[in-house]
């Protein structure tokens, strides 16, 4: 390999790197608005479980799940993820927003199976969930170069642990809710910060 084929081949990572991490900042808002509407949906469910709550919160849940994917969803529509996203082509932000788009599906059709077949009532669909969010996050973190965000995804794989043994307890409806409100809404928040610190 020559010095020129090196310093291109460095070129390109830290080109792919830069267009992963403005995408991923220009994604912000996608995360913090997932985060808030399941911590939603998970908070009425505890307070419907624990009889604080008389209405069940299945209409909740529609809109918790059912408007997230239309916000995302916009992206792909409008064939861009807004001004402050690099090319659509790049392989980079195709990477990244597919990832997002296999985590999401997966969990959509995955929960919608566990209402319909009354699975969800075991218990083990919020550590799935924590264990698919950890993926997405701390591969994040590697394509985007966002460091930080790797504990993010790490904290994730914690709490799939902790949701796993509070499987079929009431408080790991809590404990979902608390951990989608702080490790997605959270980082969305940070991201967001640092998208109006570019722009400003």
């Amino acid at each position: 390999m020559t010095d020129e084929q090196a310093r291109e081949d460095i070129a390109f990572i830290r080109r792919a790197l830069e267009e992963g991490r403005v995408y991923a900042v220009g994604c912000s808002s996608d995360l913090l608005i997932w985060g808030v509407a399941v911590a939603i949906g998970h908070f009425a469910t505890y307070a419907f479980v624990r009889g604080w709550a008389t209405v069940p919160p299945n209409w909740l849940w529609t809109a918790a799940i059912g408007l997230p994917w239309i916000y995302s969803l916009r992206r792909l529509w409008s064939g861009g993820a807004g001004n402050a996203a690099p090319r659509a082509s790049s392989p980079m932000v195709m990477a990244l927003r597919m990832l997002w788009l296999g985590c999401g599906i997966f969990l959509t059709t995955l929960a919608i199976a566990a209402t319909w077949t009354d699975e969800m009532r075991f218990g083990w669909f919020n550590a799935v969930a924590a264990g698919v969010l950890g993926i997405g996050v701390f591969t994040t973190a590697w394509l985007a170069g966002l460091p930080w965000l790797r504990w993010v995804g790490v904290a994730w794989w914690l709490g799939e642990l902790l949701l796993y043994g509070l499987r079929q307890r009431p408080e790991a409806i809590l404990v979902a809710g608390v951990l989608t409100l702080v490790l997605l809404a959270g980082p969305g928040i940070a991201l967001v910060a640092r998208r109006t610190r570019r722009f400003a």
